[in-house]
C-alpha cells in the first residue's frame, strides 16, 4: 500500500501545482473571476481563488491550517470525489458496501487535501498553458489539454478530464493524465493489487493510519 500512497502523493502534488499554474495564467490574462460554466473555466476557477488568497499572505502567514482551509474552500469542490473513488477502486467499488464506499471517499479525500496543501505551500511560479475544451459526441464529457512550462525550460503535457453532472449541470474534474500517465488508472492498478491480498476494511485501516500521520 505504501507504493500506492506514494504515487497518490506525487500525482496530487503535481496536479495541484499544474492547477495553480493554470490559475496564474488565467489571472494574468483576465483579472475578472471566470465562470464555472465551461470545463476550461473550471480548471482555472478551481484555483484562482486560492492563488489570490495566498498572494495576500506573507510566507510566514501561510500556515498549514490556513492553506488547508483554502484547499477545502477552492479545490475540493471542483473535484468529484465519488467518481475518482469509483475509478480508483474499479471492481472493488461494486463489491464494497455503502459504509465502506463512504469511508474510502472520506479517507481518499483527506489524503488529497494533505498533499494539495503541501503543493500550494511549495508552489514556485511555473507557467501552465491550457487549450479550449474538447467534447465527446454527447457533450457530457470534456478534455482540457495543457502544457506545464518549467523554470528550466522543459515542458510536460497534462490532460484534465471533466464530466457534466446530470443533476447540477456543473462540470467536475475526475481525472488527469500527466505525461501520458493517468492518475485514476494508476490508483486502480495499485489498489487492485493490494486488495488481492487484504480486505477492504484492512485497506481502510491503512488509509486511516496514513491520515493520522
Amino acid at each position: 500500500m505504501r507504493i500506492a500512497l506514494q504515487t497518490l502523493s506525487t500525482f496530487a502534488i503535481f496536479l495541484a501545482a499544474l492547477l495553480a499554474c493554470a490559475s496564474a495564467s488565467a489571472n494574468e490574462a483576465d483579472a475578472t473571476p471566470v465562470s464555472a460554466s465551461a470545463p476550461r473555466d473550471v480548471v482555472a476557477s478551481a484555483t484562482l481563488g486560492i492563488i489570490n488568497e495566498l498572494n495576500k499572505l506573507q510566507p510566514e502567514q501561510r500556515s498549514e491550517d490556513e492553506v488547508r482551509r483554502l484547499v477545502q474552500t477552492y479545490i475540493v469542490p471542483a473535484i468529484d470525489q465519488e467518481k475518482i473513488a469509483m475509478g480508483a477502486l474499479g471492481k472493488y467499488w461494486r463489491r464494497a458496501n455503502p459504509e465502506q464506499r463512504q469511508a474510502f471517499i472520506d479517507r481518499f479525500r483527506e489524503l488529497q487535501i494533505r498533499t494539495y496543501s503541501g503543493a500550494f505551500k511549495a508552489f514556485n511560479g511555473e507557467q501552465f498553458v491550457f487549450e479550449e475544451a474538447r467534447f465527446n459526441n454527447s457533450g457530457d464529457k470534456a478534455l482540457v489539454k495543457g502544457t506545464l512550462k518549467q523554470n528550466n525550460g522543459n515542458t510536460i503535457p497534462v490532460d484534465f478530464r471533466l464530466f457534466r453532472d446530470d443533476e447540477t449541470q456543473q462540470w467536475r474534474i475526475y481525472d488527469a493524465v500527466i505525461a501520458g500517465l493517468g492518475m485514476v488508472k494508476t490508483y486502480r492498478e495499485q489498489l487492485s493489487e493490494r486488495l488481492q491480498n487484504i480486505s477492504m476494511n484492512e485497506l481502510l485501516a491503512e488509509l486511516s493510519a496514513e491520515d493520522a500521520n
